[in-house]
C-alpha cells in the first residue's frame, strides 16, 4: 500500500476498468455521464480519472503509457511534455496540463486498450509494489531523476523504429517507484533505460555507418 493517502491504485484501477467497459458498449455513456465514451477518451478526462489535477508522476507516467503505441508523431508531442514536467520535477503541486495536449483524443480503440492497461498496471502496483530501498527516491535525488527524465524524453523524441518502447516502459517504472517509493522500481527503470540508450546507440551507429560507406562508394578518396 502506498504511504501517500492520495495515491489509491485500486481506485484508480476501477475507475479505467469501468471507463474502459463503457466505451466497449454500444452508444454507452462514459462514467461521468457524458457521451464523450464515443469519441474516445481525451487525456484530460484520462488525468481526471486519477483526481482532478494529477501529480507530476503521475502525469508523467499516463503520457509515457501513450506514447508506447507506435503511432508516428505521438512519442514526439509527448516528449514535449515530459521536458517540461522535468524541469519541476519532485515539485509538490499539481503539474499543469496543457490545454492543447488535454484537448487531444484517443480513438475509441485506442481508448479501451490505454485503460484497460492502465487497470491492469495499477493492480500491480496495489499488489506488489511497496517501500523499499525509499533512500533512491530522497530528495536529494530529485536533480538526477530530472536529468534522467530529460535522457528518457530525448530517446522517445528522436524518431526510431520501435525507440518509444524502452524509454516510455523506464519512465513507467520510474513513476511507480516514485508514487510508491519503490527503489527496487526505480532500479527497473534504470536498467530499462540504459537498454534502450544500447538500442538508440546502435541504430544511430549503424546508419551513421551505412551513410559513411555510401559517400565513401559515391565519392571515392582520391588515389
Amino acid at each position: 500500500m502506498s504511504p501517500n493517502p492520495e495515491i489509491c491504485p485500486r481506485t484508480w484501477a476501477q475507475r479505467c476498468r469501468a471507463w474502459g467497459q463503457g466505451l466497449g458498449a454500444p452508444e454507452a455513456a462514459a462514467p461521468d455521464g457524458s457521451a464523450a465514451s464515443a469519441q474516445g477518451i481525451s487525456i484530460a478526462e484520462l488525468v481526471d480519472l486519477h483526481g482532478r489535477g494529477g501529480s507530476r508522476p503521475l502525469l508523467l507516467m499516463l503520457l509515457a503509457c501513450l506514447c508506447l503505441p507506435p503511432i508516428m508523431g505521438l512519442g514526439t508531442a509527448m516528449s514535449l511534455a515530459m521536458f517540461a514536467i522535468a524541469w519541476q520535477w519532485g515539485h509538490p503541486s499539481a503539474a499543469p496540463l496543457p490545454q492543447r495536449l488535454g484537448r487531444a483524443r484517443l480513438s475509441p480503440a485506442w481508448s479501451r486498450r490505454t485503460l484497460h492497461a492502465l487497470a491492469w498496471l495499477h493492480d500491480c502496483a496495489a499488489t506488489w509494489i511497496r517501500p523499499r530501498l525509499t533512500w533512491l527516491s530522497h530528495r536529494a535525488s530529485h536533480g538526477w531523476w530530472a536529468l534522467w527524465i530529460v535522457w528518457m524524453a530525448l530517446l522517445i523524441f528522436i524518431p526510431l523504429p520501435l525507440g518509444n518502447i524502452l524509454p516510455g516502459l523506464s519512465l513507467i517504472a520510474l513513476c511507480l517507484g516514485w508514487m510508491h517509493r519503490d527503489g527496487l522500481m526505480l532500479l527497473l527503470s534504470l536498467l530499462m533505460g540504459a537498454i534502450g540508450t544500447a538500442y538508440a546507440s546502435g541504430i544511430v551507429a549503424v546508419a551513421v555507418l551505412a551513410l559513411w560507406r555510401t559517400l565513401l562508394a559515391t565519392y571515392p578518396p582520391l588515389a
